[in-house]
């Protein structure tokens, strides 16, 4: 029995521009093959293609013309949607639409960036990795602009990247003097009308984020004026050096946002996240201790929360 496959407005734009037709057409022409098509693993994908993620980790397989991405449908379980559309080479150059032979290589920046196609599984990674706007097309945006001021194709992997998956090239970003940011493997079967398809994104800052809070206690370098500024708002016995390092090693997450209600700061990267009290930090990538704590902040808290404290210090005379 054929799985049942809803097209969304996504699948069939992507597809529609591969095709060169309307998103209504294409929607239509999706709707006929998925009959024909199976559900499989994104490791038996056509070779150019294994390795594709989707939010279910399955994809309908219509050989040797495309595959389609699968979530599950939010309206009926037992059923799946898909999300986007992979058409594959082949059925395109044999209907006269081969994509553009474009050598990333030779492109940087903007240009580089116009004939690349940012895949959906990329923009989560880099909401989750590199701080991107919660909305999905915000982020998406967002990391497309990022990618445009400096994103240069390169063959091999930066070696401070973890991950060995496998990829056609590499996107760089962030930084020159290899101090980039960002790295996307990148595959040459793209989709939507775009030659090249980014398959994940990849942050310099990863490592710091999977840290357990004592070991982040020993990536801060601190000066006296952060000291004297936690003791002022944390004061208690004991060194304020010792009671700061055990308080990012109790407590301490690391954030690329301050907490709600507060400011960003000009200076800082990231925010140490310490209970009643934040540190903005910067990062020195390279640096034996990368981040530099820039000063200390009390948190706001809710007004129930000040309200409660205010009564217990009022009742507590």
């Amino acid at each position: 029995m054929a799985p049942r496959v809803g097209i969304t407005n996504a699948a069939a734009a992507q597809a529609a521009r591969d095709l060169g037709c309307t998103p209504a057409q294409a929607r239509a022409f999706l709707d006929k093959q998925v009959p024909g098509g199976r559900v499989v693993a994104s490791g038996q994908l056509p070779r150019p293609y294994k390795g594709r993620r989707s939010q279910t980790d399955r994809f309908l397989l219509i050989d040797h013309v495309l595959a389609l991405p699968l979530a599950m449908d939010r309206r009926d379980p037992s059923g799946f949607s898909a999300t986007g559309c992979l058409i594959f080479e082949e059925y395109l150059r044999a209907n006269g639409r081969a994509r553009s032979t474009a050598d990333p290589y030779t492109l940087g920046g903007v240009k580089l960036m116009e004939q690349v196609r940012l895949s959906e599984h990329a923009v989560q990674r880099y909401q989750q990795r590199a701080g991107g706007h919660p909305d999905t097309k915000a982020a998406r945006d967002q990391m497309r602009r990022e990618l445009s001021r400096d994103a240069r194709a390169v063959r091999q992997r930066p070696r401070w990247t973890k991950s060995r998956r496998s990829a056609d090239f590499f996107l760089l970003a962030g930084g020159a003097g290899g101090e980039e940011e960002l790295c996307l493997p990148m595959s040459r079967h793209g989709g939507g009308g775009s030659p090249f398809e980014a398959l994940t994104c990849l942050h310099r800052s990863m490592p710091l984020f999977a840290l357990t809070s004592a070991s982040l206690a020993e990536q801060v370098a601190f000066t006296q004026d952060v000291l004297t500024a936690f003791d002022e708002l944390d004061p208690g016995e004991g060194s304020p050096a010792t009671r700061f390092k055990h308080a990012i090693s109790t407590s301490g997450t690391l954030s690329w946002h301050p907490p709600h209600g507060h400011p960003y700061d000009p200076d800082a990267r990231f925010y140490l996240i310490m209970g009643s009290v934040f540190v903005p930090v910067a990062w020195e990538k390279t640096s034996r201790i990368p981040l530099i704590a820039l000063g200390v902040r009390g948190t706001r808290l809710p007004i129930l929360k000040r309200l409660a404290a205010w009564l217990r210090r009022r009742w507590g005379r």
